[in-house]
């Protein structure tokens, strides 16, 4: 008979601590390794259609590779370029229609005042092709970490296209998010 009541302690002190690490989960602390969380917000699933909600679930994870893809690309260019040609990197090296474009943009942004900024440099008003174009540009200063332009090229094409579908709140298919999934891995082991 004891054993029995510490069985049914046990499996109720289980229950226990497992509502309040599901308590924990749901007001935005993570108690499980691996586990992602949803940011916290006034909207909830409820306001929408369940496919509605599922497919922004399942387009947010492919939003998470492209932002990681596109500003590692960023970061990379900013300390190639810095590193071999200075502070002046951005005048000196890249093209007059790129710098042109990324100063559009932020002149178009800096009018809504009310809104925040993308980044103190220009490079944060460029897009995967401009990115793709300052590397072929500088061909000199990344052919030892990028395979070749074409390699560099068809990449930032394919996961422009599937961007803009993101961007626009369209839904990929599964089979685009493996190839952005592959299209990342790929930048992960070529740039290290």
């Amino acid at each position: 008979m004891t054993s029995s009541i510490q069985i049914k302690k046990f499996v109720f002190d289980a229950m226990l601590i497992e509502d309040s690490l599901f308590e924990l989960q749901k007001s935005g602390i993570p108690v499980k390794e691996g586990i992602e969380q949803a940011p916290i917000t006034r909207v909830s699933e409820s306001s929408f259609s369940p496919i509605i909600w599922k497919q922004a679930i399942d387009m947010s994870s492919v939003y998470v590779v492209l932002f990681c893809v596109e500003n590692a690309l960023r970061d990379f260019i900013v300390a190639r370029l810095s590193e071999s040609k200075g502070l002046s990197w951005w005048d000196d090296c890249v093209q007059s229609k790129v710098k042109d474009e990324a100063k559009k943009l932020r002149q178009k942004e800096e009018k809504n005042k009310y809104m925040s900024s993308r980044g103190d440099s220009l490079i944060y008003y460029t897009l995967l092709d401009n990115l793709a174009q300052i590397i072929i540009h500088n061909w000199d200063d990344f052919s030892d970490i990028i395979p070749n332009q074409a390699w560099i090229t068809s990449r930032m094409h394919d996961l422009t296209m599937c961007r803009n579908i993101i961007m626009h709140t369209g839904v990929l298919p599964q089979y685009e998010i493996e190839r952005i999934e592959s299209i990342a891995r790929d930048f992960i082991n070529q740039l290290g």
